[in-house]
C-alpha cells in the first residue's frame, strides 16, 4: 500500500454510536479497550499540529492505525488538513513518494528511524520535515539523523498513552545532546500539592479533557496515574526519573516484564528464565530479552515463543547452560547481559 485516503471507523460500542475503539495491552498483556470521542481526536490533533507540526503537504505514517498515534497523524490529521497519507507501516519499503518542495511531516515509532535514514535523500526533496516520535524511547538512529539531516529535519517526543493521549513534548534532540524536559501540552494538568516542600520523584498524575473512557465504565475517569515517575522542574514541566514498575513500551505496546516473568514460570516449570529490560536497542527502542536454561529438559526456543504468544516478541532469546547468579542467589545481570552478541542487539 502506498497512497490511501485517511479513513476513520467509528465503532457502535456500548456508550455513544461515535466512540472510536482502541486496544492496549495494558500493563499485563490482557487487551483492554478504550473509547474516544470525535472532537478528543479533533482536538488532540489541532494542539499537537498548531504547537509542534505547522502547515504540511504530505504525510509518511510508520504507526499503525489501530494505535491511537497512528490514528491521530496517519488518519486525522491527513484527512482535517486534505493532505495525502502514505501509509508506510504497511509496506516499510515501499518507495517514499515525496515531490519536490512538500513541507513532510513522518509519523515515527522506533523501527521507522532506520527506514527514514536509508531514505534521506528522497527526503532531500522536501522543503521540511518534521517528525513526530511518541510509543517508546527513540533509539540512537533518530538522535543521529536529526543531527545529520538539520537543518531540514526537526523532530519532537510525544509522551502518551492510549489512556490520556498526548500529554507532554520535547523536542528530540540530536546524539550527545542532553534530553530536556518535558513540556505538558496546554489542555494537561498535574494532580499534586502545590504547596508541598520538593520531596523528589512522583508518581505523574494528571487531568485532561482527552482522558479515555474505559470499556467498562459508563465516562472517561476523573484524572489518571500514569505509573511514571517524575522530578517536576517547573509549573507545566517534568523530567522523567522512570517507571514505577518493571513497565516497558515495545513500539508502544506495554509490557510489564515481571508479567513475563510469571508467564513464563507458570508455562515453562521445567526451564529456568530470566527476564531482563534492554533498552538500548537500535532498532526497537525499548525492548527485552530472555534468559532460559532448559536444565536438560526437552525446552526449546518455540516453547519459550508459544509461553509469550499474549506479549510482544522479546529482541532475543538467549539460551545458556545455566543461569548465573549473585551470593546472594539473584540473577547476576552483568554476567547475563554478557552473554548477549553485540553483534545482535
Amino acid at each position: 500500500m502506498t497512497e490511501t485516503v485517511a479513513r476513520t471507523h467509528a465503532s457502535r460500542a456500548e456508550g455513544r454510536p461515535d466512540e472510536i475503539p482502541f486496544d492496549t495491552s495494558g500493563s499485563t498483556g490482557v487487551s483492554r479497550r478504550w473509547f474516544r470521542l470525535p472532537h478528543q481526536m479533533e482536538r488532540e490533533v489541532e494542539l499537537i499540529g498548531t504547537q509542534l507540526v505547522g502547515p504540511v503537504d504530505r504525510v509518511l505514517n510508520y504507526a499503525p492505525p489501530q494505535h491511537l498515534f497512528g490514528a491521530l497523524f496517519g488518519q486525522w490529521l491527513p484527512r482535517m488538513a486534505g493532505v495525502p497519507v502514505h501509509q508506510a507501516w504497511a509496506d516499510p519499503f515501499a518507495p517514499l513518494p515525496v515531490s519536490p518542495g512538500e513541507r513532510v511531516l513522518a509519523v515515527c515509532i522506533p523501527m521507522a528511524w532506520n527506514l527514514l535514514r536509508r531514505n534521506r535523500p528522497v527526503l532531500e526533496r522536501a522543503s521540511s520535515v518534521v517528525a513526530l516520535h511518541s510509543s517508546a524511547a527513540p533509539p540512537p538512529t533518530a538522535h543521529e539523523l536529526v543531527r545529520r539531516a538539520a537543518p531540514l529535519l526537526r523532530a519532537y517526543e510525544i509522551l502518551g498513552s492510549t489512556e490520556t493521549g498526548g500529554l507532554a513534548h520535547r523536542p528530540l534532540l540530536p546524539e550527545g545532546s542532553d534530553a530536556g524536559p518535558w513540556q505538558a501540552f496546554p489542555d494537561v494538568s498535574f494532580v499534586r500539592d502545590g504547596d508541598a516542600p520538593a520531596r523528589g520523584p512522583e508518581e505523574l498524575v494528571i487531568r485532561g479533557p482527552r482522558l479515555a473512557r474505559p470499556e467498562r465504565g459508563t465516562r472517561p475517569p476523573a484524572q489518571w496515574a500514569t505509573g511514571d515517575l517524575v522530578e517536576f522542574t517547573g509549573p507545566r514541566a517534568f523530567r522523567l526519573v522512570g517507571r514505577g514498575s518493571s513497565l516497558i513500551k515495545v513500539n508502544g505496546i506495554k509490557v510489564h516484564l515481571a508479567r513475563v516473568d510469571e508467564q513464563l514460570n507458570a508455562r515453562l516449570p521445567q526451564a529456568e528464565c530470566v527476564v531482563l529490560p534492554l533498552p538500548d536497542d537500535s532498532l526497537a527502542g525499548e525492548a527485552y530479552v530472555v534468559f532460559w536454561s532448559g536444565r536438560g529438559n526437552a525446552v526449546g526456543v518455540a516453547d519459550i515463543r508459544a509461553a509469550l504468544r499474549d506479549f510482544p516478541s522479546p529482541s532475543q532469546i538467549v539460551e545458556l547452560a545455566g543461569i548465573p547468579r549473585t551470593s546472594t542467589g539473584k540473577p547476576d545481570r552483568n554476567a547475563l547481559f554478557a552473554e548477549i552478541d553485540p553483534a545482535s542487539v
